[in-house]
């Protein structure tokens, strides 16, 4: 334990944590890590002092919170105390590093551990899981912080004239920090203050194997490469810049005396390609924190990244402030796993995992791994408010699609085959051999992301030149040679598969798994037609012929071939393929879907089994389809119990259990606002909407919906709406509009409002 002391009536000090990552060339087994101290300098300009005899980065004023663009009400969460349960508590992000705030690990983008099916996040000990105690004077109110507009998480002690806050923060902009900043101010400069620093660092981490370098440096490298035959001698490095005082780094805690200018650490996590650039990069990355955080810019400059992905598309509400928060929430997660500055070449963008990038070691959450849930649930209502994050999603997918086809290769089958669960290299990694195995429908889930993506962007570069029509072709090669013809019926079939409803396998013919195979197979020749490539009369032969099971009788879809209306179901399944597959059917049909399928995923006011918080998401979207608000608003009260206080973290099942920070339910809740209760559509040629208040809510506005390089925003309440195209992208001819009532096309002029009375309508590129 130490003290360091000053005399200063305010104080604050920035400990950052920057961590960054290059793949250099082959040549260093595993993934590798390098932690180096570097020392200070001395710097002075009238207000701040970093001292060589006294390591510190501190300031003589306070920066305050910038000011942000969302209502502080919907997206400010505070408690008296953190969750009991250790898995509500929540998180900072920005998709390249992410940890639980005052937890024992750190997290980073494409850093796994563990050979094929064993690989999971590589647990990093924590540099930024700080919190504090006070010491003096006593009786200080505590409060925690969860400030979702500005990506601060905010530990507070506050009593007459005193206050002492930490704030937690995964820098927007320069992604390769993770910043913590101690605040302490005073009235009267006679009062002592003290505080106690602890730093949860952990138990050694499994994943990393750690050796002293030199100048200071450890080097730390993953036990095992995840295919060795895929990415051999793969090289990581990760850099700590630790200048905690002489403390907290040397202590798991620290005392801190006020009188005191206590300590101050800027600590930097770095990819390089080479050695002999490592010192240039930490440099460099030191520097740039360094000079923003003396200039007073780095929490303004955090802030502002924050508040241009708000501004650029979002969802208010008006009338239920418990809504606006869960909304808010919902975002607030998935973009804090989400790069905002799009994929960098050195050290691509993996994908999301249904735990986030905070969640993912070996044995939990999902190990970090990319799923369907990616891009079937949380990719359509982030690509129709921010195509950009869009198109990094639909890269995780282009990025891997050689190794998809090396995957389709081993299995036997032509084209690519996308892995159910995937890593680092894009191999198959789920634990859970006979899931990975047969639940192949995730080809056409990967399929279908690129269709909604070239629906709403019509991104030609991206098709062309980074693979996107690659790998419909690719899946639509393995469709061709996963099918079997029957002679007899004249029909194709696709045996022994797990389709969504996880409860049943092997099952021949399942509805899901069958018909997004089908839309893969058009799409297909869809986009040949589109690129003038010849088109493969084998895919539209199989998708005429595959077999899409219908009963006459009752008039529904049976799951798979076999079905019985009495065997209980898993998840959402069936009712997928009115949304967001759009399958043509009548109305009878789609209704007796969401009754028959209901009816066996709950039973009255308890759900049968554990069924996964997305599933009543698609539910509601369902019954708003067919005009039963009712049944969606008591759909609702259930899908948001999920949703865990204070700090609105999401679990898998409505108990508790599953994965924690569930985004795949966050993703079908948005989806439920967006396309339930907005009604969006998305089609070949144009979008739809038919909008309806949200349950218990006066006013919805979505901000941002993005197509076709143009924006336009959406407010409505019980009786009328107002669109407002606000960019044409540039383009003479920006969006036109037709509304039911009208029933012809008008041009939408930029910054003109068009008001009318709430009633259902399509946008389209103008003509």
């Amino acid at each position: 334990m130490t003290k360091l002391s000053a005399c200063l009536a305010f104080l604050q000090v920035v400990i950052t944590a920057a961590i960054a990552t290059l793949v250099t060339a082959p040549g260093t087994p595993g993934q590798r890590l390098l932690h180096q101290h570097r020392s200070n300098r001395q710097i002075h300009d009238g207000l701040f002092t970093i001292n060589n005899q006294n390591p510190q980065i501190s300031m003589s004023r306070i920066q305050p919170l910038p000011p942000g663009v969302v209502p502080e009400d919907a997206t400010v969460l505070t408690s008296d105390s953190m969750p009991a349960n250790t898995k509500y508590v929540p998180e900072v992000g920005n998709g390249h590093l992410a940890t639980v705030v005052q937890s024992d690990t750190i997290f980073m983008n494409g850093l796994y551990n563990g050979a094929n099916i064993t690989s999971h996040r590589a647990r990093i000990p924590s540099t930024a899981g700080y919190s504090v105690t006070p010491v003096s004077p006593p009786g200080l109110t505590r409060k925690y912080t969860l400030d979702i507009g500005r990506g601060v998480f905010t530990e507070s002690h506050a009593g007459p004239g005193v206050s002492v806050s930490l704030r937690t923060y995964a820098h927007r902009q320069l992604t390769r920090a993770l910043v913590n900043e101690l605040i302490l101010t005073r009235d009267d400069i006679g009062t002592d203050v003290e505080v106690m620093i602890n730093l949860n660092t952990g138990p050694a981490s499994v994943d990393v194997e750690f050796t002293n370098g030199t100048m200071g440096s450890i080097i730390g490298t993953t036990l095992a490469a995840e295919f060795p035959e895929i990415s051999p001698r793969t090289k990581y490095v990760v850099e700590l810049n630790t200048k905690m005082c002489v403390c907290c780094m040397l202590y798991v805690s620290c005392m801190v005396s006020f009188t005191s200018c206590l300590l101050n650490v800027f600590e930097y996590w770095q990819f390089f390609i080479s050695v002999k650039q490592i010192v240039y990069k930490i440099n460099y990355m030191f520097d740039k924190t360094q000079r923003q955080f003396l200039s007073g810019q780095l929490l303004a400059n955090h802030v502002q990244g924050w508040n241009q992905i708000w501004q650029k598309g979002r969802v208010d509400v008006k009338g239920d402030i418990t809504i606006a928060r869960h909304n808010y929430g919902c975002f607030y997660y998935i973009f804090s796993s989400l790069p905002f500055n799009g994929n960098r070449k050195d050290w691509p963008f993996i994908g999301l995992s249904p735990g986030g990038l905070a969640h993912g070691v070996e044995g939990k959450d999902y190990y970090g791994h990319v799923f369907w849930d990616q891009d079937t649930w949380m990719f359509p209502p982030i690509a129709l408010l921010h195509p950009d994050l869009g198109r990094t999603i639909v890269e995780t997918r282009t990025k891997t699609l050689k190794t998809a086809q090396i995957w389709a290769k081993e299995s036997g089958y032509e084209g690519a085959r996308f892995p159910w669960e995937s890593a680092y290299t894009g191999l198959e990694t789920c634990p859970a051999i006979p899931v990975g195995v047969m639940e192949v429908h995730i080809n056409g889930d990967v399929a279908m992301m690129v269709r909604q993506y070239w629906q709403l962007t019509q991104d030609r570069q991206l098709m062309v030149n980074a693979s996107g029509a690659g790998i419909v072709w690719e899946t639509a090669k393995y469709w061709a040679s996963r099918a079997t013809y029957t002679p007899k019926t004249d029909t194709y079939s696709i045996y022994k598969v797990m389709p969504p409803d996880e409860f049943h396998s092997p099952v021949n013919d399942s509805a899901y798994t069958n018909n997004i195979a089908s839309i893969n197979l058009r799409f297909a020749n869809q986009l040949a037609r589109e690129f003038n490539q010849p088109e493969n009369s084998t895919w539209a032969e199989i998708s005429d012929k595959l077999r899409l099971l219908y009963d006459p009788v009752l008039d529904y879809h049976p799951e798979f071939d076999g079905y019985s209306l009495n065997d209980r179901t898993k998840q959402a399944d069936v009712v997928l393929l009115g949304f967001p597959l759009m399958v043509a059917m009548n109305e009878t049909t789609r209704r007796n879907d969401m009754i028959f399928y209901e009816q066996v995923n709950y039973r009255g006011s308890t759900p049968v089994g554990p069924a996964p918080a997305m599933t009543w998401g698609a539910f509601i979207i369902g019954w708003l389809e067919l005009g039963e608000e009712a049944k969606a608003a008591d759909l609702f009260n259930r899908s948001v119990l999920n949703s865990q206080q204070p700090f609105l973290v999401w679990s898998e099942d409505a108990d508790g259990g599953g994965a924690t920070n569930f985004l795949t339910g966050m993703g079908g809740y948005l989806q439920m606002i967006l396309f339930g209760y907005g009604g969006c559509r998305i089609y070949d040629d144009m979008l739809t909407f038919n909008p309806i208040l949200i349950t218990r809510t006066t006013e919805v506005t979505f901000t941002g919906i993005d197509y076709r390089n143009c924006s336009f925003d959406l407010g409505y309440d019980q009786d009328n709406m107002t669109l407002t195209q606000t960019s044409d992208g540039q383009s003479r001819l920006g969006l036109e509009v037709k509304f039911q009532a009208a029933n012809r096309w008008q041009k939408l002029i930029t910054g003109q409002a068009t008001t009318v009375k709430r009633q259902e309508f399509a946008v389209r590129a103008a003509q």
